[in-house]
């Protein structure tokens, strides 16, 4: 009797240990497949990313090739802004073209790129540099603009400027962009 209470005992502790374990199991793969899916979530973060990285780097690989065909003579000088500035303009027969512009004023001297492919804007860069007369660069903001298909994709900026602000819209580089370009038919048709 005692035996057969002993293995009766042994039999309810084995089912109550394989019922734990079943839920065990059960809450462990909910949580594998929670986890799963989180990591999967990040990695179409970080393919996000990598896209707009690749996108950068190919951009960058473009406008350097194309910027070391260009001669660095100023095409023209206007006064469209109330201040003289510098045009550059390179024009590629791979469709594409550069359009840089330089300005100084009291302290800082302002800079401008606009890289097109095909007519379309794909980079730009604008930049603010203090820079008072008779010293080197004392102080720098500048950001980098990338665009796909009419779109701003990617912006990277550095140091101190318009970025700082929260009011401040990236999107502003398509209108600075636009404005340029009705400048320049300007300086075309005169």
């Amino acid at each position: 009797m005692k035996n057969i209470l002993l293995t009766f005992i042994i039999l309810i502790s084995l089912t109550t240990c394989d019922s734990k374990k079943s839920n065990s199991t059960e809450i462990n793969a909910a949580e594998s497949e929670k986890r799963t899916t989180e990591l999967n979530t990040q990695k179409v973060e970080l393919n996000e990313l990598e896209k707009e990285e690749i996108l950068r780097e190919e951009i960058n690989t473009q406008y350097l090739a194309e910027l070391s065909k260009c001669f660095q003579n100023i095409n023209a000088v206007t006064d469209f802004n109330g201040k003289k500035e510098f045009w550059r303009i390179c024009k590629t027969d791979s469709g594409k073209r550069i359009i840089q512009i330089d300005s100084h004023e009291e302290t800082a001297l302002y800079e401008e790129v606009y890289f097109e492919q095909n007519g379309e804007l794909i980079y730009a860069e604008e930049s603010i540099k203090y820079i008072p007369i008779n010293h080197f660069v004392l102080q720098l903001w500048t950001c980098q603009f990338y665009a796909e298909k009419g779109k701003l994709v990617s912006l990277i900026s550095l140091g101190h400027g318009k970025t700082e602000d929260d009011e401040w819209n990236p999107e502003i580089i398509f209108e600075m962009y636009k404005n340029r370009i009705a400048e320049l038919k300007k300086i075309a048709d005169e």
